[in-house]
């Protein structure tokens, strides 16, 4: 029998380590010879790891509320958090109240304090005016793009942007800070704080134009220009029918390229812990809020669809009083609250992992739903339904007459889930969120 006591009771460092757009394909692989992760393999050998994983949706902006809360992401009404003061608690403040330091660090726009996602945290560190000039990061650029708004300057740099991606390999919006600059703050602050921490990491390297070191491409047999690679990545936004035959293992090489840089800049946390001799005394989690496309179901990129190329991500739990075990099943990213606080949720499902998991884009964005089986999955969109066949890591369409009768209802059961709405009530307006889109890489959006 497992032991029940919940890590936040117990364990002095609660750690949660996740990349945006990381596949749940791409750990424990290899690429020439040389691994893909290395640190992340390593550990998973002593923890709890899931096969898959499964994001509640496609896309960070389904995910980040999910994990930090346990909710579905059509329980809020619109994307963010509710404000400070209001329910539900966040895993930040639940562990905040059990006496944990707590720190975040993350430069997706979508994780930022603009939609409250730093309830809970003492130390934020994200793309918001006021991080950025804490650490010297380009607030003018801030400054710039507030001053042009609702000008026409703004929609001759929206076209200007585009062409600048397309020609020069250089963006007007995008700035995300490199793995190893938010890793080195993070390494920072967990020496300034000796007593038990919290501390979430949201890696965006893996997010495109999937930007890596040279010294990295050159482990696995080549090397490309950030122009080139910005260049190629820009496709897949404002040109899909450009990419070429050519251009696809092109994209998968680079993209693997900062897989093994995140998982490098997960090493030296580890390697921290370690050296603290606080390992022992830790529970890591290693995750990502959804998975990519490469050409799979004729998609690109991440948006709204629910494949596994999309939803399936590593869930890894290190444990140090918990026995190892690679569990042959699936189990929901969202129960990651009631793992940490309670005790429960994953640890639940360490027998054959969970039967079915619902997965879904918020019925405030798309009417999109979904029931992940075993072996088959039912996608729902409005009218409309399909099936999909799961197994050894493809993912087939099927007529829904095909799956099995038994499975088919069941499914289809699954599929009607109860959901309670919280009012999120941002302040956000409509060209806050189009500059989020932006600077993201999203300007046809």
């Amino acid at each position: 029998m497992m032991n029940r006591t919940a890590p936040a009771d117990e364990l002095d460092n609660i750690i949660v380590l996740s990349a945006d757009s990381l596949r749940f394909d791409r750990v424990h692989e290899s690429r020439n010879g040389e691994p893909l992760t290395p640190n992340i393999d390593e550990l998973a050998k002593q923890s709890l790891e899931f096969n898959p994983g499964v994001a509640p949706g496609p896309s960070t902006r389904d995910t980040i509320p999910s994990m930090l809360t346990g909710m579905y992401p059509s329980e809020f009404d619109e994307y963010g958090l509710p404000k400070s003061g209001t329910g539900p608690l966040t895993l930040a403040e639940e562990l905040q109240d059990r006496g944990f330091e707590t720190a975040a660090l993350s430069h997706n726009n979508f994780t930022s304090r603009r939609y409250n996602i730093n309830r809970g945290f003492d130390f934020f560190d994200d793309v918001s005016e006021e991080a950025r000039k804490e650490n010297n990061r380009g607030a003018w650029r801030l400054y710039v793009r507030d001053l042009i708004e609702d000008t026409p300057l703004m929609n001759l740099a929206g076209r200007t942007n585009t062409l600048a991606m397309e020609y020069l390999g250089r963006s007007l919006f995008m700035r995300n800070e490199a793995a190893e600059g938010i890793t080195n703050r993070a390494l920072d602050w967990m020496e300034e704080n000796n007593s038990k921490r919290f501390l979430w990491m949201h890696f965006m390297d893996t997010h495109h134009p999937y930007l890596s070191p040279k010294r990295i491409q050159e482990k696995f047999g080549g090397t490309y220009s950030k122009k080139y690679i910005k260049q190629l990545s820009q496709k897949t936004r404002s040109g899909q029918n450009q990419i070429t035959e050519e251009d696809i293992p092109e994209m998968e090489f680079v993209y693997d390229c900062t897989v093994r840089y995140v998982d490098e800049q997960i090493g030296r946390i580890l390697d921290q812990l370690r050296s603290e001799g606080e390992l022992e005394n830790s529970l890591v989690v290693i995750t990502a809020d959804h998975g990519e496309g490469f050409g799979e179901f004729g998609k690109f990129g991440h948006a709204d669809e629910l494949w596994d190329t999309l939803v399936a991500v590593p869930l890894i739990v290190y444990h140090p009083d918990h026995p190892a075990k690679s569990v042959d099943g699936q189990a929901p990213l969202r129960l990651l609250r009631d793992t940490l606080i309670d005790g429960t949720g994953l640890f639940d499902l360490t027998d054959s992992g969970a039967d079915h998991v619902y997965v879904e884009t918020p019925d405030y964005r798309d009417e999109l739903r979904g029931v992940r089986g075993q072996e088959y999955k039912i996608i729902d969109r409005s009218d409309e339904q399909l099936a999909t066949r799961l197994g050894n890591g493809d993912e087939e369409i099927i007529p829904v007459d095909q799956v099995p009768d038994d499975e088919r209802e069941r499914l289809k059961e699954e599929l009607e889930v109860d959901l309670q709405k919280t009012r999120v009530a941002s302040d956000v307006d409509h060209r806050e969120f189009q500059k989020d889109l932006a600077a993201l890489g999203y300007l046809e959006e």
